[in-house]
Parts: C-alpha cells; structure tokens; sequence
C-alpha cells in the first residue's frame, strides 16, 4: 500500500470504523513509514485504543458516562481530521492519550 492510503486507513476511516481502521493501518504498514505519516498513524493509533478504554469505564455510569463518551467521539472526529492533515501537510501534531504503541 503507498502511503496516502495508509494515512487514509489510519485516519479518517477511524470515524467510521473506530480503531479497528487504525490497527489495519499500523500493521499494513505504517509502522514502516517515516516522519509525520507514521506519527499520525501511530497517535490515532493511540487515541483509539484510549477511546476504547475510556468508552468501556465511562459508559457503566449512567448519564453522564454516556455524555462523556459522546464528547469523546466527537473529538475523535475532530483529532482523525486534524491527523489526516497533519500528515498530508508533513507538520507536527499531538493529540492527547496515552502513548500504548511507541
């Protein structure tokens, strides 16, 4: 696979398919790539794994786990933009979760 379509996969195919489109991307290659590319790979990666976390503790409180978890996804969507951007324009990015895959 050429890397655009990777970056693709790993990033805004997230939205719709949650972390199983990143986890394709990792191991398809992008922990092969190199620079921004892989790092937006690797933290959308990241941040899925922590949404999948997250969304499991917060969603067994009633009410306001479910309102989090929505806030969560919304921000996913926003992070998998922002991602696929960043790798496209080759420019540094940081999303906040924690570092499981280095």
């Amino acid at each position: 696979m050429d890397q655009k379509t990777l970056v693709l996969i790993g990033t805004i195919l997230t939205i719709i398919f949650g972390v199983l489109a990143s986890l394709v991307a990792w191991f398809a290659g992008g922990k092969n790539l190199q620079g921004a590319p892989r790092e937006a790979i690797r933290q959308m990666f990241n941040f899925e794994l922590t949404y999948l976390i997250l969304a499991i503790v917060l969603g067994w409180i009633p009410l306001l786990g479910q309102l989090l978890v929505l806030i969560l996804w919304i921000a996913g969507i926003v992070f998998a933009i922002k991602a696929f951007k960043a790798a496209d324009s080759n420019s540094e990015l940081k999303i906040p979760c924690f570092d499981l895959i280095k």
